[in-house]
C-alpha cells in the first residue's frame, strides 16, 4: 500500500487493485498502473478541496462528490450527502456531516478502512467568532466524533491547521480520542509542516506519537507495510 501526499488535503492511495484520490485541487498526480480502478473524492466545493479539472481525467474512473458540488450525476459521477452510506462497485462509502461544508468520508475497500475528514474539524476561531459561535462549532464537531466511537481505521487524514493558533490541536486530539486509527496523516496545514512537530511536542499527544505521520513536503511518498499483528508502519 502506498500513500502520496499531493498538497494541502489532497492524497492518493494505491492499493493492489484500486487507486483513491481525495480532495485534489493542485499538484502532480503520481504515475500509477492504469489497469487499476480509480475513485476520485471531493468532500466539498471549496477551492482548496475541489478542482473541476478532475472531471477531465481519463481512465476507469468513478467520481464521488459531495452534493454541494453542482454537477449532473451520471453512471460515473456520484453525489453523496451527509450521514449516508453508498456501495459503488466493491467500495463502501459512508459520510459524516462537515462542520464547515460538505462531508467527511469513511471508505472500506480491499479490506482497508480509510477516514478522510475533508473540512470536518473543531473550528474554534479565537477573536473572530463569538463565544456562542465557538460553542456551537465545538458541539457540532463533537457530535460527529461521537459517531466514530468504536470505529477503527487503517488510514486517517485529519486537519491540523496552524491558523487556529493555540487551538490548532483540538480537532486532531478529539479525533484520536474518539476513533482508533493505525496511521494518521495530518492535512490542511497550508505548507506549515512544522505544525506536526508542534503537535507531537504536546503532552496530550504523547500516547499518539507512533500513529502520526510526519509530512515534510508536497508529493511525498509513503510505502506502508503490515506487521505480524496487523499493525501498519512506514
Amino acid at each position: 500500500m502506498k500513500v502520496t501526499y499531493i498538497d494541502h488535503s489532497g492524497f492518493m492511495i494505491e492499493l493492489v487493485h484500486t487507486i483513491l484520490v481525495f480532495d485534489y485541487y493542485r499538484g502532480e498526480i503520481p504515475a500509477f498502473d492504469q489497469s487499476k480502478k480509480v475513485y476520485v473524492f471531493a468532500s466539498h466545493t471549496h477551492q482548496d478541496h475541489f478542482n473541476r479539472e478532475i472531471l477531465d481525467w481519463q481512465g476507469d474512473i468513478q467520481w464521488i462528490l459531495s452534493k454541494d458540488i453542482r454537477i449532473k450525476p451520471t453512471d460515473k459521477i456520484h453525489q453523496v450527502k451527509a450521514n449516508s452510506s453508498y456501495i459503488i462497485d466493491e467500495l463502501k462509502c459512508e459520510t459524516l456531516h462537515s462542520t464547515d461544508q460538505g462531508v467527511a468520508f469513511m471508505i472500506d475497500v480491499e479490506g482497508v478502512s480509510i477516514y478522510h475528514a475533508g473540512d470536518l474539524n473543531w473550528w474554534h476561531w479565537e477573536g473572530e467568532n463569538s463565544d456562542g459561535e465557538n460553542k456551537a462549532a465545538k458541539n457540532a464537531f463533537l457530535k460527529e466524533m461521537d459517531k466514530l466511537k468504536d470505529r477503527t481505521f487503517d488510514l486517517a487524514f485529519v486537519p491540523l491547521d496552524p491558523r487556529q493558533e493555540k487551538q490548532f490541536s483540538w480537532g486532531m486530539l478529539a479525533f484520536l480520542k474518539s476513533a482508533d486509527a493505525k496511521l494518521v496523516f495530518p492535512m490542511h496545514m497550508w505548507e506549515d509542516y512544522a505544525v506536526i512537530e508542534r503537535f507531537l511536542a504536546l503532552d496530550e499527544a504523547e500516547e499518539y506519537k507512533d500513529k502520526i505521520v510526519k509530512i515534510e513536503h508536497m508529493n511525498q511518498l509513503f510505502t506502508i507495510k503490515e506487521g505480524e499483528n496487523h499493525e501498519l508502519y512506514i
